[in-house]
């Protein structure tokens, strides 16, 4: 009895004084097996069961949960998985849903994060996804604080807490195989994007290729300005039972009964049969009264409504379409110097065969400062992934530029007494179209090749005209360009030039520009990470000063969040010195971790999950070097940076920027 209350397989005979000797056994373990499998697919059935046991209105607001704020209080779903991994040595899983069952309203996914806590990987750095540092990772020990015990049948139960309280470490215990250090079970509570939660995993065999458990067991609640929704999820991996690839999305509770690994509990079996009660017609009551459709309930409440706070999405065996919530906090974003930014995505593709698809993912974005609209449209065809082989067309207005040299030719020409510096003349709406084919030759270099052609056109077109200047710019330009990887996990080199030919589409601007561009994400232990990126570029001819526009050197007007590539972008420098320069050299760095100097502070290091500081300097034409530094710090509400820009040994300014962390993996 004692050690069922207890967790425990036996009796407690004594405690080891130590715990490092058994945490060498489980890091032996994890070098004896290396990632190296002959299959690395597997077919995961699994079961969530919800429970709403507190809404208001706020809950339709909330990304997949407008599911759920209305109507029933317990929903059951149901899923035959087939689960690949696309990149094993970096546990990158892709997960196809085949067989679906269950009472949510059009077998929508509800809560996707619990889909992340029913695959952890107990030996990587993080159990889940770059998310919450595993205890039994000897890059993590240093966070944790161990205790062991004897169990009478020869096993070790290894107890766990965390040094410091933060929301990237989780507190339990693990009972090992005293001799080869091998998991078999482990008992694991914690806080995951909004969810505390508790995990039971029980492992799978010593010999299965996978790191996969072989089932896992998790009991969550889900608590948000009110609410509060449990969850129970299974999860039961190495299932014998396949079905053919062909078979994707199927709503079918017959074949799910065909399927499914464990028989329904009770409590499912009630949710199963008041559903159907509810949903299926009554035959012995024939009801004559003609029944009156809300239209303006279904358009406006059902169909907009929905579409306003959730994303648009459909699949089919070919095609997939996603298009981001009009109505989305996570895409809005401020910084002092640029002011409100709200963006939309869409994601969609056509798969013409494995080898082959079609992608189109365009952006859209607006600043309400500056009252700018902003969009970038790329469609690419993939034709060979394996030598990443791909031609794309992109348009987009997503970079505004502006020169002063506008404004020195109409002084030249009129007179120095002229003030047009509160006008917008020297700015102009810059509409790029780029179109190219990238194809890799050799495994350490790709070769790109296309055409660039811009088309600028004056947002003040009747002070242009009153001063007798062109009222749009258009250049055409060939392009070459050049990626260099020596070393697979070494830097990559990038030499991009450009060389613009007048008369083709009007074209009047003449220029040619070389740059050259180093950047190398090094990783180190414990999701470590130091970004570092250095480069130049220069024009060698131009037949006029008007516009400088650099490929790696530009203001970007839709930043990404906190997750998406590091790209090295100055924060506090204006857009303007962008394009006022005949070369520049710039320099980045930053360094990124979960766990810094917030994660210490009282009360609110707690939420803090991960730090970086950043340092960048950039020479331009005609001006002292710029220096910016900067840190910042994300947690599951937002990603806050703060700012500081020197030219040269003097202080120019401070600035803060922000962007909503909230439900962005929901």
């Amino acid at each position: 009895m004692l050690g069922i209350l207890t967790g425990m397989p036996g009796i407690v005979l004594g405690k080891g004084k130590k715990d490092s000797l058994i945490l060498q056994l489980i890091y032996a373990f994890m070098d004896a097996h290396p990632n190296s499998p002959d299959s690395v697919e597997d077919h995961v059935y699994a079961k969530y069961r919800f429970n709403v046991e507190r809404r208001n209105p706020t809950l339709w607001l909330i990304p997949t949960m407008y599911v759920m704020a209305k109507d029933e209080r317990e929903y059951i779903r149901e899923s035959y998985n087939r689960l690949t991994y696309t990149d094993y040595d970096a546990h990158q899983v892709e997960i196809t849903s085949q067989v679906l069952s269950g009472t949510i309203r059009r077998n929508r996914r509800a809560m996707p994060t619990l889909w992340d806590l029913m695959i952890p990987n107990v030996y990587d750095a993080t159990l889940y996804d770059g998310h919450i540092l595993s205890p039994f990772n000897r890059h993590n020990r240093r966070h944790y604080k161990f205790s062991q015990s004897r169990l009478v049948d020869g096993t070790t139960r290894l107890e766990f807490h965390p040094k410091s309280y933060n929301t990237q470490l989780i507190n339990g215990y693990a009972i090992v195989d005293s001799e080869s250090g091998h998991i078999i079970r482990t008992v694991m509570n914690g806080e995951f994007d909004m969810i505390s939660f508790r995990t039971e995993i029980y492992q799978s065999d010593e010999d299965w290729p996978l790191p996969t458990p072989k089932r896992c067991t998790t009991a969550a609640t889900f608590r948000f300005l009110g609410n509060r929704i449990s969850a129970v999820l299974d999860g039961y991996f190495n299932c014998e039972k396949t079905i053919s690839d062909t078979i994707d999305r199927v709503s079918d509770r017959q074949m799910m009964d065909t399927l499914r690994v464990v028989p329904l509990t009770e409590t499912d079996k009630r949710i199963y049969d008041k559903y159907d009660l509810e949903h299926q017609p009554d035959t012995l009551a024939v009801d004559t009264t003609p029944q009156k459709t809300n239209i303006i309930k279904k358009i406006f409440w059902d169909t907009i409504g929905e579409s306003l706070v959730t994303p648009i999405a459909a699949e089919s065996e070919k095609a997939s379409f996603r298009l981001s919530p009009l109505l989305d906090p996570l895409q809005l974003s401020w910084s002092d110097t640029r002011g409100f930014r709200y963006k939309i995505n869409l994601r969609s593709r056509y798969t013409f065969s494995p080898h082959r698809y079609l992608t189109f993912n365009p952006r859209f974005g607006y600043n309400f400062k500056f009252r700018e609209f902003y969009f970038t449209m790329p469609l690419r065809m993939t034709y060979n992934p394996k030598r990443n082989g791909y031609a794309e067309v992109v348009y987009g207005n997503g970079n505004r530029i502006s020169n002063s040299q506008v404004v020195d030719v109409i002084n030249h020409q009129h007179g120095d007494s002229l003030n047009l510096d509160e006008t917008d003349i020297d700015k102009f709406t810059d509409y790029e179209m780029r179109a190219f084919n990238n194809i890799m030759i050799f495994d350490w270099l790709d070769f790109e090749a296309g055409i660039t052609y811009h088309r600028r056109i004056a947002l003040n077109k009747d002070l242009m005209r009153q001063y007798g200047m062109p009222t749009e710019y258009r250049s055409f330009a060939p392009k070459i360009g050049l990626k260099i990887r020596p070393w697979t996990l070494g830097p990559l080199f990038s030499i991009d030039w450009e060389r613009a030919i007048t008369g083709v589409f009007q074209s009047d601007i003449k220029y040619e520009r070389w740059e050259f561009d180093g950047s190398w994400k090094y990783k180190l232990p414990g999701l470590r990470l130091i970004n570092m990126r250095a480069g130049t570029g220069f024009y060698t001819h131009k037949n006029q000063n008007y516009f400088v526009d650099y490929a790696n050197f530009r203001d970007n007007n839709l930043p990404e969040g906190w997750e998406d590539d590091w790209s090295g972008n100055f924060e506090l420098l204006r857009s303007r010195v962008y394009n006022e320069s005949n070369y520049y050299v710039r320099a980045n760095v930053s360094y990124d971790s979960p766990m810094m100097i917030g994660s210490w502070v009282p009360y609110l290091g707690k939420y803090i999950e991960r730090e970086r500081f950043y340092f960048g300097t950039a020479i331009v034409e005609r001006s002292k070097p710029y220096y910016e530094l900067g840190y910042s710090f994300t947690n599951r509400y937002l990603s806050i940076g703060i700012f500081a820009g020197f030219n040269g040994r003097k202080y120019k300014e401070v600035g803060v920027d922000f962007d909503i962390e909230l439900f962005r993996r929901w």
